[in-house]
């Protein structure tokens, strides 16, 4: 039997097993759950909803004093982390059954992201931080392949990869510059840096904060004059201050 099918045969039982069980235990209850069962079930999920949802205002009112000082204690750091990582996949559901636009929340993401990783006051060596940079940023007109050494950049002056291997060379830093996350993931794996500076749109930043959980992330969106995906461009000064506070 092929390979996918059985997969797809193993996982398909999981399921229809697990919804036997979900069944079985509703019709245990049902026979031998009592009102007053009912009633203690009832007041604990009422005691378990009032305790996160007071955490919830906490880490609210924390991130805010957050983000108006840029810097928050490293002992409240993972603490808001968590908060904020329950928070933002219920508000972006919030967003996206009213079809608001994610992007405003996602930078916001990004920026106390930054800030809790930048307030643990920690400062690496150059080949301990990788820069990861996304194939947009060339030139949609060049035809030299940077996506397997960003070192074959002209720096002909069309892009902004051409300064960005100035700064490399000034600080000994690595850049790589790839096509996609399956990418990016590949290369971080070899590469096992302990901190990355990553560019990127905000959905692709977000997703990649989410995707390396044990490896800091400092993100920097692109700009993106004419589009998605397409002749986009990166703050030089933001990523030099960036490298600067992290090397010093």
């Amino acid at each position: 039997m092929d390979n996918y099918l059985k997969k797809f045969i193993f996982f398909s039982v999981a399921v229809i097993l697990s919804l036997c069980l979900i069944i079985f235990g509703m019709g245990f209850i049902y026979r031998n759950f009592t009102i007053s069962n009912y009633n203690i079930i009832i007041l604990l999920s009422i005691c378990i909803f009032t305790v996160v949802t007071a955490l919830l205002i906490i880490t609210i009112f924390i991130i805010y004093l957050t983000y108006k000082k840029k810097r928050i204690k490293p002992v409240l750091a993972k603490f808001v982390k968590t908060g904020f990582n329950i928070l933002f996949p219920l508000i972006s559901l919030l967003l996206k059954m009213s079809r608001n636009n994610k992007d405003a929340i996602r930078k916001f993401y990004i920026d106390i992201n930054n800030i809790l990783v930048e307030s643990g006051g920690l400062k690496f060596k150059p080949e301990d931080i990788l820069v990861v940079l996304p194939h947009c940023l060339q030139n949609n007109e060049c035809g030299i392949k940077i996506t397997s050494d960003i070192k074959n950049c002209k720096r002909c002056g069309k892009c902004n990869i051409g300064e960005i291997t100035n700064i490399m060379r000034e600080t000994g830093i690595k850049a790589v510059v790839v096509t996609g996350g399956t990418a990016a993931r590949n290369v971080i794996s070899k590469s096992k840096p302990k901190i990355i500076i990553a560019v990127a749109c905000e959905r692709d930043l977000i997703s990649g904060i989410f995707d390396v959980k044990n490896i800091c992330v400092i993100g920097i969106t692109n700009e993106r004059p004419n589009g998605p995906c397409f002749n986009t461009f990166v703050n030089i000064e933001a990523l030099r201050n960036r490298i600067n506070e992290l090397t010093n």
